[in-house]
């Protein structure tokens, strides 16, 4: 569940960063503890899975619109007897990242908090102008799979307005350009990489 009123508390220890968060229906039953060193790894690999106790978390870094989303697995129990829950959250990544960093002086902020960004992060509108590899992408099962996943995570810009899609010249992949403030602001290409063998194919844009 994504509650945008999920309050995030973080605390600075020596080795890593505890999270906490507390909403109006619960709280989490206990601080998730995550490594400086495995924060430092989001930068490169920008989704990482960590553990804590039982319970673990899902780290995504979206670098188009700086967030960084983190989905928790609560679990509680003994054996294989657990019950728990999963919480997704938001949060500002710039914002963050200078909290983990500024936290290592001694002198530094050893407490951090911030309300889940939520559903605040807006969808930019998404128009297609194209119509050959459009066509041919949703007919393909494995390939509309991708491409509808990569639309969902992969343009969630703030303050764009909206998405302008025209095929491009590379089977399955399109030309985009960027609607903000009523200007084009980006244009580029969202290019489908790895033709050769579908199942380990993938989107990506270039701009």
């Amino acid at each position: 569940m994504k509650d945008r009123n999920t309050l995030v508390k973080a605390y600075a220890e020596e080795y890593g960063i505890d999270i906490r968060t507390v909403s109006r229906s619960r709280k989490s039953p206990h601080r998730f503890y995550i490594l400086r060193d495995a924060l430092a790894d989001l930068e490169h690999k920008k989704r990482i899975i960590v553990r804590d106790i039982r319970s673990f978390a899902v780290l995504f870094l979206n670098s188009y619109d700086s967030t960084l989303e983190i989905e928790f697995n609560w679990l509680n129990g003994k054996g294989y007897n657990l019950m728990g829950w999963e919480e997704k959250v938001t949060l500002p990544y710039e914002e963050f990242a200078a909290f983990v960093h500024n936290s290592m002086v001694e002198s530094g902020p050893k407490e951090w908090k911030t309300l889940s960004i939520g559903n605040s992060v807006r969808q930019p509108k998404l128009i297609f102008k194209s119509r050959r590899n459009f066509c041919a992408a949703i007919q393909n099962s494995i390939i509309r799979h991708k491409l509808v996943h990569f639309l969902r995570d992969g343009f969630r810009w703030l303050d764009t307005e909206q998405i302008e899609l025209c095929d491009d010249f590379m089977s399955y992949s399109f030309l985009f350009r960027e609607i903000k403030n009523g200007k084009t602001a980006l244009s580029g290409g969202l290019i489908l990489h790895c033709q050769d063998d579908i199942k380990k194919s993938y989107y990506g844009i270039h701009t």
